[in-house]
């Protein structure tokens, strides 16, 4: 079968968990909360959270599990995720995490 596809074989791309447990490497895009920035004398250092509420400090460039921190402001954090449609074609979008202070 040259140039066929098998149709027994679904080409739906199934995603199965991450195999990650700790660590900077194992944050998704999707589950990060922005706590608040610093600025340093080499820029802004962002502190996020985790769904377990673990504290983690990102840098520009630092990567993360689906995509990698792209910029840091003093009130937001650009992420450049990568993601994967059903067919397994993988594209990539810009997240853009921002700190919203409550009403008092």
């Amino acid at each position: 079968m040259s140039g066929k596809r098998d149709p027994f074989f679904s080409p739906v791309v199934q995603t199965n968990g991450s195999g990650c447990s700790t660590g900077k490497k194992c944050l998704e895009i999707g589950g990060i909360n922005l706590r608040g920035v610093v600025k340093s004398d080499a820029g802004f250092i962002a502190v996020v959270t985790n769904n377990l509420n673990k504290a983690y400090f990102l840098r520009e460039n630092d990567p993360v599990f689906n995509g990698y921190v792209v910029k840091i402001t003093g009130d937001s954090v650009v992420f450049q995720e990568t993601i994967q449609d059903k067919l397994g074609k993988p594209f990539t979008r810009e997240v853009v995490k921002r700190i919203f202070t409550p009403a008092v």
